[in-house]
């Protein structure tokens, strides 16, 4: 195995209150110039595999990061570089190769008191669970979720939030296990289900990928007042599994379909 340096950093405003620098599970955050900054190593065969280690590294730390805060933090770069050591008569001298340069974007919002406590603990449990079957599905569900957030129409916020509910819905075996998987979900983890007497929250989904007309048009309508509290409240649903004791627990065949435009299916 060799030894890889990582670097990665996320665009955040001017104001992010780290002073002084984080570690955590290997990793070491500080800010400089309003762009939060992380610096880890890992270990690898080759530079392919370094590259996907430093990607779902930086991802972790931006999933923990997105959990605190509750605003979305993308990776906007990474760089993996090889470190090699040779010999100047009696000293060690360690060079490293850039390998790898990755670029998305970030977004970022306002800090609770106990932030760096709270990132300690989501990097943890995060890298903790990295390990375990199916951990991949619940990255990417933070990942639809981020994706959501940053995205500035409301209809696409609305369905890339949808996408990433019926993941975690999946993810925690509700369509296996209840015909009425989409109530049950949301009435265990404090999801607003029912919009008003008329439209569910599947019925807003359902409606947006279906022909134009007025049922399409009022869906847009709500999907488009409702996006930001949907957000809102399936963050809190993403942070109350993944503080389970046992961890997420991931059913990769149940949510493998859901990441399409067909999704789950009409609840």
């Amino acid at each position: 195995m060799e030894r890889f340096e990582v670097n990665f950093s996320f665009r955040c405003a001017v104001d992010f209150p780290l002073r002084d620098e984080l570690e955590c599970c290997g990793v070491k955050l500080r800010v400089n110039g309003g762009v939060v900054r992380g610096t880890a190593t890992v270990h690898a065969s080759n530079s392919e595999e370094a590259k996907q280690k430093g990607r779902e590294l930086a991802e972790v730390v931006a999933s923990a990061l997105t959990l605190v805060f509750g605003r979305a933090f993308s990776v906007e770069q990474i760089n993996v570089y090889q470190a090699s050591q040779r010999r100047e008569g009696d000293r060690q001298v360690i060079e490293a190769k850039d390998v790898a340069l990755m670029y998305d974007q970030a977004k970022a919002a306002s800090w609770p008191m106990n932030w760096k406590e709270s990132v300690a603990r989501y990097i943890q449990l995060l890298t903790a669970n990295r390990e375990k079957p199916g951990s991949k599905e619940f990255i990417r569900v933070l990942r639809w979720w981020i994706a959501g957030d940053v995205d500035d129409d409301p209809l696409d916020k609305f369905l890339k939030f949808y996408i990433a509910f019926e993941l975690l819905a999946a993810a925690q075996g509700y369509r296996k296990k209840y015909p009425d998987w989409v109530k049950r979900f949301c009435n265990d983890y404090g999801i607003t289900y029912s919009i008003n007497k008329e439209w569910r929250l599947s019925d807003i989904r359902n409606s947006l990928v279906h022909e134009p007309g007025k049922e399409r048009e009022e869906a847009e309508r709500l999907a488009a007042q409702h996006a930001e509290r949907f957000g809102l409240e399936l963050l809190e649903a993403i942070r109350k599994v993944i503080l389970q004791p046992s961890g997420p627990p991931v059913d990769a065949s149940a949510s493998k379909n859901c990441e399409t435009e067909s999704g789950c299916g009409d609840q």
